[in-house]
């Protein structure tokens, strides 16, 4: 809670973390930190060891090697003080289905030492913030599954942590509940509350981040901004060109040595070039020599899905990872 609290620009600092399952090697010499404030995103493949760091950041799981703190607390040294500043969103939620949505939360605020005033505040003020005041008296059980991943976010944040650890939280939700939820992190992160989010969906991760982190088989690979990230690895940019008469995908890729990839959508040739200028160059002296225009074209950077399978396949390349 932060009623103590002081400010500081670190949030979550990890170094040299090392963990190990007999001969298999979960973490090995992980280190990263964390702002206050904003979101970061933690991804890698299934396996990569994502679960095991925020088991172990959130005090679930010791740690064999390295050194993990939460708002300047030792993990290990300080685990109670470190669990009333933190919050932990995993798939399965942990509140009561039988018991209302109102009630819930007034009865994690009491677990938490609220007083009662306190705890039936916040739990009025969260359900009013995550568009769930109409169901407050609504058993838990019986919400839709995006309002119940609404309470249950809701939920870790009735102490008011300074960090909130969100794995997967879209998962199996609709596209509308999905978006809405979205927004939801937004919102908690502008409070000053640090998100920690793993997902699998790339794109969610591209418009919530503030960095990213890329870990593979343990080691943290990649790490900045989205923008940083593509500057790195210099992924290929997207491409939608529509020309006078119809030139074939086949055609375009075997003119132009830029092209990696070409394909037909909605009238239009749309190709994965590896550098935007001579791709340019190469499409119009395709246009010069058929006799045609250019009557369309459009340029767009490349995903942070595009960056994030360009880092796994040279990671795959190189054998290994490192940062």
């Amino acid at each position: 809670m932060r009623e103590d609290w002081q400010e500081a620009q670190v949030a979550v600092r990890v170094a040299g973390l090392s963990k190990s399952y007999g001969r298999l090697s979960a973490l090995s010499g992980v280190s990263f930190e964390v702002q206050t404030g904003g979101v970061f995103a933690y991804l890698g493949p299934n396996g990569a060891g994502k679960t095991t760091t925020i088991n172990i950041l959130a005090g679930l799981l010791p740690r064999d090697a390295g050194e993990v703190a939460i708002c300047g607390l030792d993990v290990s040294e300080s685990p109670v003080a470190v669990k009333s500043r933190i919050g932990v969103v995993t798939d399965s939620s942990n509140l009561y289905p039988e018991l209302r949505c109102r009630r819930n939360l007034v009865y994690l605020g009491e677990l938490y030492g609220l007083g009662a005033s306190e705890r039936r505040s916040r739990a009025g003020q969260l359900l009013e913030q995550f568009g769930l005041a109409e169901q407050a008296d609504r058993p838990f059980g019986s919400l839709s599954r995006g309002m119940k991943r609404r309470l249950t976010i809701a939920a870790a944040l009735v102490h008011d942590p300074e960090v909130l650890f969100l794995d997967e939280p879209t998962t199996g939700l609709d596209v509308p509940s999905a978006r809405s939820l979205r927004q939801l992190v937004k919102q908690v992160a502008r409070d000053r509350t640090t998100v920690f989010l793993t997902t699998h969906n790339l794109a969610e991760a591209e418009t919530l981040a503030d960095e990213v982190a890329i870990l593979i088989r343990g080691r943290i690979v990649a790490r900045g901004t989205v923008d940083e990230l593509h500057g790195r690895v210099g992924g290929a940019r997207s491409v939608a060109v529509r020309f006078s008469a119809d030139v074939s995908p086949e055609k375009a890729k075997a003119s132009c040595p830029s092209v990696r990839q070409a394909g037909r959508q909605e009238g239009m040739l749309h190709l994965e070039v590896a550098g935007l200028h001579s791709a340019i160059l190469e499409l119009s002296d395709l246009a010069r020599h058929e006799g045609l225009q250019i009557e369309d074209l459009l340029c767009a950077p490349p995903s942070l899905e595009d960056t994030f399978v360009n880092i796994l396949d040279r990671n795959d390349r190189a054998g290994e990872g490192g940062e």
